[in-house]
């Protein structure tokens, strides 16, 4: 993980980035208004500029595109207000108005910032040849512009010229995943293979979600016929998105190829299994509350489809009956025994009728011994419970009982671990924030959760459906077992020992996120309630206002967060910010699973919060449209896996589509082809990682490497919450 000087380093290729140069250059090529224009124009045409600004953030992006229309038909002297209106009408799916609105910026303020960015408008609409032409221009006075050197380079490539294109890609400070990936693009269409899966190796090293690098990662190990590498990202790739077609039909084309030894099944490991605790576990009594936690989770914290169940422990253990207190079975230190599901079954008698067994459980060890289970679910309790923990075959290790359970209409086994709260504590400290973070921001993420645990179990009970308090997943939060502990975030968990976040006395609801981009949000702008301690707040050192216009979003996400969440030794700088460049095939076929939207034409914003983050968004479709307006809705259905964030700007870019020359009637003469834009990839530019609500973890490792502490940390992001303690 790239240290501060290193993350200082990297740049961001956006078009930000030219409205920045424009703005700090508006002094040096400031427009003049048209003759026919009375000076008093450009400030009657104030108040519509603004109002159109304002109604990008709380409107449909199409209704902040007709404002910036009114503004331009009062006074057409403003640069800035074409700029804007540019990249608005290109967000609101007018690719061709987008073009003309740079140009009429471009004649007002001629600098080669201006001209770049009118260069990727035309790249955008698949003018590939024009767009050429304006990032010559814009070279030939900034030779040394990482923008336009990208985008002529993309151009080079539209153009079948792949050697020019990594000729000027290769200069433009390729640190992102986009330079990288455009690099294996071009590197591929000349035919060197190894040297695109280096660049791609590159796109996806720098950001493990850029699953749409990883599609041509793993494309480029089988022609190389690496199939091992290959197999490892088309298994991510399927863990991203289970439903894809074509990351399961590429894994079943690779699945031959591979030696027998490189697909293992999961294996419990003797060893890992026997391995001893460091540290005891807790004795469980009337003041520590005992969770109960749903293991092996699938993101919406649901059990994930078992028909079995293998389990070992380092210590004796009895499985018995959790109603009658029957012991089932004895296991040694290291034994295992598999709890499978018998599937129900149906007989016929004699006279017809059938007769239905239900599916049932029984225990089988290695060496073929069975243990019936009478009863639906099987308890597993270590005779020596300090000292003992019991392993599951994906050889994760837990403290405290298992439940093992018929579930879903008994169809599948429920895995449950049943352990007290300091414990469960220990297993999701270093799970969600990185143990070598400073000491204080790691009690801050003990409290936080402490807390969030506390107020699932006893409030929300989100989970009371599946039979169990909390997930270990995300939904709820990551809760990794024995094996995520270490000594540093024991000792966090122990000098924080019962305290909670409280609000008038009352358990808080305080919830968190990796990476909140340099502003929270609050709870009502995500359409979680308006909870008093769930505001906004700003992450930076000097209050920074939030964007209020669309040049301030796009330049909020083209450099590095300025307060305590910026990239450091402990935050990642793609969790700052992020690109991905989606195939529009690939997202139509994603959507069609589930809303049956037909040929994908556009996404649309239809509002933004005052953050900035997205709210609602318009998929638009040749068979029907659907507006998403659920935050992880948005993330998960915009993408091969899930945006980081909905605090993001997209960009479409198209490709020609020509209709047939109509036969001419006799006598006239033929029609000429009528070409169409149509969406080819969806280029998302965002900021952070998460829903932004509450505590944000990147910013409170900033804080107290500023000095804050713990409690500081916590009521930073919670306004009005305390810090108190549990009864024991």
């Amino acid at each position: 993980m790239p240290g501060p000087a290193a993350a200082a380093t990297i740049k961001t290729l956006t078009i930000s980035t030219i409205l920045l140069s424009l703005s700090l250059g508006a002094g040096h090529a400031s427009a003049q208004p048209s003759p026919e224009e009375a000076p008093s124009a450009p400030r009657a045409a104030a108040p519509l500029a603004a109002k159109a600004r304002s109604l990008y953030f709380s409107e449909d992006t199409l209704a902040s595109a007709a404002a910036f229309e009114a503004a331009v038909k009062v006074s057409s002297a403003d640069w800035r207000v074409w700029a804007e209106g540019a990249i608005v009408w290109a967000e609101a799916g007018h690719p061709d108005k987008a073009v003309a609105w740079h140009r009429r910026a471009v004649a007002l303020n001629d600098r080669p910032e201006a001209r770049a960015a009118l260069g990727w408008a035309l790249l955008r609409s698949a003018e590939p040849d024009a767009a050429d032409a304006e990032f010559d221009r814009a070279l030939a006075a900034d030779p040394d512009s990482s923008f336009a050197l990208l985008g002529a380079g993309r151009a080079k490539l539209m153009l079948g010229r792949p050697r020019e294109a990594i000729a000027l890609m290769s200069k433009a400070s390729p640190t992102q995943s986009l330079a990288d990936y455009y690099l294996g693009a071009a590197y591929e269409a000349l035919g060197d293979d190894a040297t695109a899966l280096e660049a791609y190796k590159r796109a996806v090293g720098a950001d493990s979600y850029f699953h749409e690098g990883r599609a041509l990662l793993s494309r480029s190990y089988i022609r190389l016929r690496r199939y091992n590498e290959a197999w490892r990202h088309l298994q991510r790739l399927v863990e991203a998105d289970p439903g894809s077609k074509l990351a399961r039909a590429m894994l079943d084309k690779v699945r031959p190829l591979l030696p027998r030894a490189d697909e293992p099944a999961p294996s419990l490991s003797p060893a890992a299994a026997a391995e001893a605790p460091v540290h005891q576990t807790e004795a469980w009594d009337r003041e520590v509350p005992v969770v109960r936690i749903g293991v092996s989770s699938t993101g919406m914290g649901r059990p994930r489809p078992r028909q079995s169940a293998t389990v070992r422990g380092s210590g004796t253990w009895r499985a018995v009956d959790p109603k009658t207190g029957r012991v089932l079975l004895t296991a040694e230190p290291g034994e295992a025994w598999t709890l499978r599901l018998i599937p129900a079954k149906t007989s016929h008698l004699k006279d017809k009728k059938k007769r239905v067994i239900p599916a049932r459980l029984e225990f089988h060890s290695t060496d073929g011994r069975v243990a019936a289970v009478p009863a639906d679910a099987a308890l597993l309790r270590p005779l020596e419970p300090k000292t003992s923990t019991f392993t599951l075959e994906d050889n994760r290790a837990y403290r405290g009982d298992l439940e093992l359970a018929l579930h879903g209409g008994r169809r599948t086994i429920r895995v449950v671990n049943i352990i007290g709260l300091e414990d469960y504590t220990h297993g999701v400290v270093s799970a969600e924030m990185p143990q070598r973070a400073p000491l204080e921001a790691l009690k801050a993420q003990a409290v936080v959760a402490r807390s969030h645990a506390l107020y699932i179990k006893t409030v929300t009970r989100r989970h009371r459906k599946e039979g169990y308090d909390l997930c270990d997943e995300q939904h709820c939060q990551v809760y990794g077992g024995r094996r995520a502990e270490t000594e540093r975030t024991r000792a966090v968990v122990v000098d924080t020992r019962g305290k909670v976040a409280t609000y008038k006395g009352k358990p808080a609801h305080v919830i968190y996120s990796s990476h909140c981009s340099g502003r929270t949000q609050s709870g009502a702008d995500i359409g979680w309630g308006d909870v008093p301690y769930w505001k906004s707040v700003d992450d930076s050192h000097d209050h920074q206002a939030p964007p209020a216009t669309p040049l301030e979003l796009r330049l909020f996400l083209s450099d590095w967060p300025k307060g305590f969440d910026r990239p450091s030794a402990y935050v990642h700088p793609a969790h700052a910010r992020w690109t991905r460049a989606i195939p529009a095939a690939d997202l139509e076929e994603k959507l069609n699973r589930k809303f049956k939207i037909g040929s994908l034409r556009g996404l649309r914003v239809l509002r933004r919060v005052p953050s900035g983050h997205v709210k609602s968004l318009l998929i638009i479709g040749s068979k029907s449209s659907k507006v998403l307006r659920d935050e992880m809705a948005i993330r998960s259905l915009l993408g091969v896996g899930s945006l980081r964030s909905t605090m993001f700007v997209v960009d479409t870019e198209y490709r020609k589509v020509f209709s047939r020359a109509t036969k001419p009637a006799k006598g006239k003469k033929a029609a000429k082809a009528v070409s169409t834009l149509v969406p080819e990839t969806f280029v998302f530019r965002g900021g952070g990682w998460g829903h932004a609500v509450g505590l944000c973890q990147s910013g409170a490792m900033g804080r107290a490497e500023a000095g804050q502490d713990f409690e500081t940390i916590v009521r930073a992001y919670f306004v009005g919450v305390d810090i108190g303690k549990l009864g024991y």
